[in-house]
């Protein structure tokens, strides 16, 4: 078996440090597409789509709660998608927007699996909705967003819109189960 330095010294390139990154995004691509794969097949489209909504917002909640918990001990304000980003606990070096469609590893790996798997057309698409929504709804408490382009489906960006949403700012969170 060949083996790498991994010891912590010296400088690590670009190159291998966005190479790192996409290798691991792509294997929790594929998680989740055999996730979604195994529930599908044992329980049908509703009870998976269901599931992975259960599942990917108590993920959601669990990220969310920790940046704003870091936001907070740091006394910083949770208020605004800036305050967000400021404390976003994603990789972004590993997803480059020069690749255009293919800039989201999660986005190269899940399309190729629409042919063989349709429906999972569906629930792709899904688990950045779900993620996305619960992760700004629940570090805020105020904010909401839509993504109004996602590169799984179409384009060669994902682009949203934040808002204010007043049933956030009730407790009323858009995917809670």
């Amino acid at each position: 078996m060949a083996t790498r330095d991994r010891s912590l010294e010296g400088t690590v390139s670009k190159e291998r440090e966005v190479d790192q990154i996409r290798k691991a995004a792509r294997q929790f691509a594929m998680q989740y597409f055999h996730f979604c794969k195994t529930l599908y097949e044992g329980f049908g489209h509703d009870k998976a789509k269901e599931l992975v909504q259960k599942t990917v917002y108590e993920l959601a909640e669990d990220r969310a709660g920790q940046m704003r918990s870091k936001a907070i001990e740091a006394g910083c304000p949770t208020d605004t998608v800036e305050d967000f980003m400021a404390f976003i606990d994603l990789p972004f070096d590993g997803w480059i927007s020069e690749w255009g469609e293919d800039h989201c590893p999660y986005a190269e790996v899940w399309r190729k699996y629409f042919d063989e798997y349709p429906w999972f057309k569906e629930f792709a698409p899904f688990y950045c909705d779900v993620i996305d929504t619960t992760t700004i709804e629940k570090f805020t408490h105020k904010l909401s967003h839509n993504i109004t382009q996602n590169v799984i489906v179409s384009g060669d960006a994902c682009l949203r819109k934040y808002y204010e949403d007043e049933k956030v700012k009730q407790g009323e969170y858009t995917y809670a189960v």
